[in-house]
């Protein structure tokens, strides 16, 4: 006996069945949205419908077998097709030859015959013919440089990946509804389909209950194989593991993280498998950050969106190869008083920590009067870790509050807790990485070199963001950059009005 309850009120469900749990909960969650994440599902919607124009196929935007003709494609790239259930489409299908599997001669397909890939025990066995095998067997006809192995094969089975449509007419619409199994047999004319999630929303898990995050996060640059995203202050990017990763029932951070929103706010890759040169440039099943920012720091993440982008972009982060510049407000100046007559030099702190090489590069911006600032100053800096292969942890702070005696506003970690520096502490850190600057992790590669050429120069430009080849190294260069968040600015006009109001009254 299945009993649900609902209340209304403040929403409660109770129910002896997990799945219908996890649905009651999901649709009155939707009700309970706050207005901001309200607007950041509408501009979820609004990203998807301009990428993906049709994410969905409709009975007006049906594929016929007519329209595809008799002869067997390899690996056909289509149009949105849905696939077995809500949410899923299917990107790319292999048809079946009409003959069966018979061997390259037939017909002018390459097809390897099944004596080239199983032995005449195997084919007796698993009861193999030329027009009855199994779906694995198939696709390892079909594609033998993705599914190169039955293990590979049964995998992306297993993984709800492979669908098959069983049309017996040309007229037949291209519906996949039968979802793929390990032990199904697979006949001439059965047309064999690759799903996956469709839109920014399905990007996740399937099964678990998302929700849209309380917060926004702004795409700077994206594209199939990359992006670069605005990080809020505050958030975490991975939810810490143990007791406090769990939920935040049990401490942690739930799923208010960077990378659970990341499912949210990106669209999935539509780069094509099997046409570059790397085999393992595959697209993930979700987004995933490439390094990390403290809670409190704002600014520029990159985020890769395939497996060989998310190795060469960790590479370059893992040894320095990625510049990235931030923005800080610090308590006091610490330029030097005799070197004030060239406030925009360069300045290179070399100091170790944890034993380790530490190099940090920084300059003024800016210099106001406060009244609460260490001996009346306050100073907004640019900075450059400059550290060989990782940059030590929290290198910018520490540089500032123990070798210039200026640490970072809000910095509740390293500002020494006197009372100028308690007086700043419920702002939040000004610490901002506002650039950043890397190699694309795909166009540098031989068969993305051929696209960069052939590219439409006006795509090159993304907003705060850019594609570009360098002119000494020839490698094609992203760099993003954002403006500071608002409250740096506001923070800097209200304590220089205060003093200057002070001086005033003073005068």
């Amino acid at each position: 006996m299945k009993l649900c309850l609902l209340l209304s009120g403040p929403s409660v469900v109770f129910g002896f069945q997990h799945a219908h749990e996890n649905l009651l909960g999901m649709q009155l969650g939707r009700y309970r949205h706050s207005k901001n994440q309200l607007r950041v599902s509408e501009q979820r919607v609004f990203r998807r419908n301009k990428i993906l124009k049709q994410p969905f196929a409709s009975s007006d935007n049906r594929v016929l077998l007519s329209d595809k003709g008799d002869a067997v494609d390899y690996e056909t790239p289509v149009a949105a097709i849905n696939g077995t259930a809500q949410g899923l489409i299917v990107t790319n299908f292999y048809r079946v030859p009409s003959d069966g599997f018979l061997d390259a001669s037939d017909g002018g397909v390459d097809s390897i015959s099944l004596s080239k890939l199983f032995s005449i025990e195997d084919i007796t066995r698993l009861r193999l013919g030329a027009q009855n095998v199994t779906l694995p067997v198939a696709l390892m006809m079909l594609d033998p440089e993705k599914y190169p192995t039955q293990s590979r094969a049964r995998k992306a089975i297993r993984q709800r990946s492979i669908c098959l449509c069983r049309c017996k007419d040309k007229n037949d619409a291209l519906e996949f509804n039968e979802l793929g199994k390990v032990i199904a047999r697979v006949y001439p004319g059965d047309i064999i389909g690759f799903q996956r999630r469709a839109g920014s929303d399905y990007y996740a898990v399937e099964g678990v209950p998302y929700r849209p995050p309380p917060f926004e996060v702004p795409v700077v640059f994206e594209d199939d194989h990359m992006a670069i995203v605005n990080k809020p202050a505050g958030i975490v990017v991975y939810r810490a593991e143990g007791g406090r990763g769990g939920g935040a029932r049990a401490g942690g951070h739930g799923r208010d993280t960077l990378l659970s929103a990341l499912s949210f706010v990106l669209m999935p890759s539509n780069f094509t498998i099997g046409f570059d040169d790397d085999d393992q440039n595959v697209p993930l099943k979700r987004p995933h950050p490439v390094h990390r920012l403290d809670r409190p720091t704002s600014g520029l993440m990159v985020v890769a969106k395939t497996k060989s982008a998310a190795v060469h972009l960790a590479q370059q982060f893992e040894y320095r190869k990625a510049r990235k510049t931030y923005c800080a407000i610090v308590n006091g100046s610490p330029i030097p008083q005799e070197n004030e007559e060239s406030p925009s030099k360069w300045y290179t702190i070399n100091h170790d920590l944890d034993g380790k090489s530490a190099i940090t590069k920084w300059r003024r911006l800016q210099k106001v009067h406060s009244l609460r600032g260490k001996n009346g100053q306050l100073t907004l800096l640019e900075l450059k870790p400059e550290t060989g292969e990782n940059r030590r942890y929290h290198q910018l702070r520490r540089h500032m509050a123990w070798v210039c005696k200026s640490p970072i506003i809000g910095d509740t970690t390293y500002d020494d807790e006197d009372e100028s520096a308690l007086r700043f502490r419920e702002r939040g850190l000004f610490l901002c990485s506002n650039e950043i600057e890397l190699e694309h992790p795909f166009y540098n590669t031989p068969s993305g070199r051929k696209i960069w050429r052939d590219m439409d120069r006006s795509v090159q430009s993304h907003g705060d963001a850019m594609l570009r080849e360098d002119a000494d190294t020839g490698m094609v260069i992203v760099k993003a950059r954002i403006e500071l968040p608002e409250k740096f600015q506001s923070f800097i006009e209200r304590e220089r009005s205060r003093a200057k109001k002070f001086m005033e009254a003073e005068e």
